[in-house]
């Protein structure tokens, strides 16, 4: 997530506001808003939100971040299909028709998205989501005359789980409950994924009222109280009452989830949300249940996420908080109800932004490779312009008598097939057998320290023979050794080596067969 991102949960008795960041220590909230307003006066309801949330935004949509809504649970349609393709995107162009038969609204009247866990073996099975088209228009009317234009609208039970999981509440088997004020909302998670979720109609208010009529206690004042203790017996039993029934909706989500073939048993409940603080809540409920129910402490999960904010409100700001998780989400796992005609204009002229710098690089690139293009082939051309200078430079140099210089190359192959054919005539230089190679090689053989003199050499085609005179006998045994070792002859005979009537002269002669 590299900007920030803000989770806007608008709830019945207030709007909750987060700014979630991240920083090289990780995710922390930067800013927060936590405005209650008295939801009593329908008629001015609408007008003290709208209030509240130019209070948290004050510029509107020149606020810089992301924002997520989440909607809640009470208001949500949820079903589980089974979808016919692994690919997300094969399977938002079929969801409607899966899910059709399930809904108790024409299709056309409701707008629908989808959660599937990570890759792996189940995950086809889906849990959808839909939510009346009314609904939506009356959230998203809101926030236009609030001059907010949020990029995600998602289910709260999907925003809490983001919470969980990035609170590192997720490895194992386990459940929340938000109580709010006028619902509650049940999640229940197993192994990294969303396996249960369930929106409960008992939460604070009916703790509230119920304390209001047996002992005359206000509402407000009744929030406000923190140990089932303070009560009368009277007070501890309307709690305990409230939250009897609370436990029995709660358990029966539980029995219908563990039920199922590949449930685990839910050991942990953790409890979060406004009303989460009544007096003896998470010990009634543990009581009831015969399981271990405790307040999410975000500060022991994750103390640098919530520090700069009071540990009165966390609980309170954990639908908010989950919600900002959402722009760090997987896509796999993202849902957004702002689809067709409730498309955000923002986000698609992001994309449009987006596509118009992708189109302003390729131009660039294109622009840099026509020109590196150009500059390798100005290169070449100059490298070869000199290349063939130099070759010119050596074939005045070689053949200077030239009056006329068409193409040099051609002509230095004309020149050196002349030579080679002048040379041919005398014999060959490269020819082995030749007599030219014959006295060359005889030649290089002979040191000039010895004395000795050739005095006839008869070349024949298969043999030689060398007639001569030297100062010594060692002399002509080292002349045979080196014919000895001549690549020209295959067998070297000395067939004469007497001493001279002159004095110290030793004639001597050689016959060489040739080698082929």
């Amino acid at each position: 997530m590299g900007e920030r991102v803000w989770g806007l949960d608008i709830g019945s008795t207030g709007i909750k506001a987060v700014e979630l960041s991240r920083t090289w220590q990780g995710y922390r909230v930067t800013n927060y808003g936590l405005l209650p307003i008295n939801n009593e006066d329908k008629e001015g309801f609408r007008g003290k939100r709208l209030q509240g949330l130019r209070k948290i935004f004050p510029e509107g949509r020149k606020e810089k971040g992301n924002i997520i809504i989440p909607i809640a649970s009470h208001r949500m349609m949820v079903h589980r299909v089974s979808l016919p393709f692994r690919d997300r995107k094969k399977n938002q162009q079929v969801i409607k028709f899966e899910t059709e038969p399930l809904l108790p609204f024409p299709i056309d009247q409701v707008v629908l998205d989808f959660y599937t866990p990570e890759e792996g073996d189940n995950n086809n099975a889906a849990m959808v989501f839909a939510i009346r088209k009314e609904e939506l228009h009356e959230q998203l009317s809101l926030m236009q005359d609030a001059g907010l234009d949020p990029e995600s609208i998602v289910p709260e039970v999907i925003a809490l789980f983001w919470a969980v999981k990035h609170l590192g509440q997720s490895s194992s088997t386990g459940a929340l409950l938000d109580v709010g004020h006028e619902k509650s909302t049940m999640i229940i998670w197993r192994e990294e994924t969303l396996a249960q979720v369930r929106s409960i109609p008992i939460a604070g208010a009916a703790v509230s009222r119920a304390l209001e009529q047996v002992l005359k206690i206000d509402p407000l004042e009744s929030r406000n109280l923190k140990e089932m203790g303070r009560l009368p017996t009277a007070g501890q039993e309307a709690v305990a009452a409230v939250l009897s029934r609370m436990a029995d909706e709660v358990q029966r989500t539980l029995m219908t989830y563990e039920s199922g073939p590949e449930a685990q048993p839910v050991k942990n409940i953790f409890l979060t949300g406004g009303s989460a603080a009544l007096p003896g809540v998470e010990k009634i409920l543990s009581e009831f249940l015969k399981r271990s129910v405790d307040i999410l402490d975000v500060d022991r999960s994750a103390p640098s996420i919530l520090r700069d904010v009071p540990k009165i409100y966390h609980n309170v700001l954990t639908v908010a908080l989950g919600a900002a998780f959402g722009g760090s989400v997987r896509e796999a796992e993202r849902i957004n109800f702002r689809r067709e005609e409730f498309a955000s204009p923002q986000k698609a002229k992001k994309v449009k932004t987006r596509v118009t710098l992708l189109l302003f690089y390729v131009a660039i690139l294109s622009i840099l490779g026509i020109g590196a293009f150009s500059t390798n082939f100005y290169l070449k051309e100059k490298r070869y312009q000199d290349l063939k200078a130099e070759i010119r430079k050596e074939f005045l140099q070689a053949q200077p008598g030239v009056k006329k210089v068409v193409n040099e190359i051609l002509q230095m192959k004309n020149l050196v097939r002349e030579e080679k054919a002048r040379v041919d005539a005398l014999g060959g230089l490269l020819n082995a057998n030749s007599p030219l190679e014959i006295l060359r090689d005889l030649s290089a053989m002979i040191e000039p320290a010895w004395k000795l003199r050739v005095t006839d050499l008869l070349i024949e085609p298969d043999a030689v023979e060398v007639n001569g005179e030297a100062d010594s006998f060692d002399t002509v045994n080292r002349l045979k050794s080196k014919l000895d070792h001549s690549t020209l002859y295959k067998e070297v005979q000395l067939k004469t080596a007497r001493a001279s009537s002159l004095e110290n002269v030793i004639e001597f002669k050689f016959q060489m067969k040739r080698a082929i």
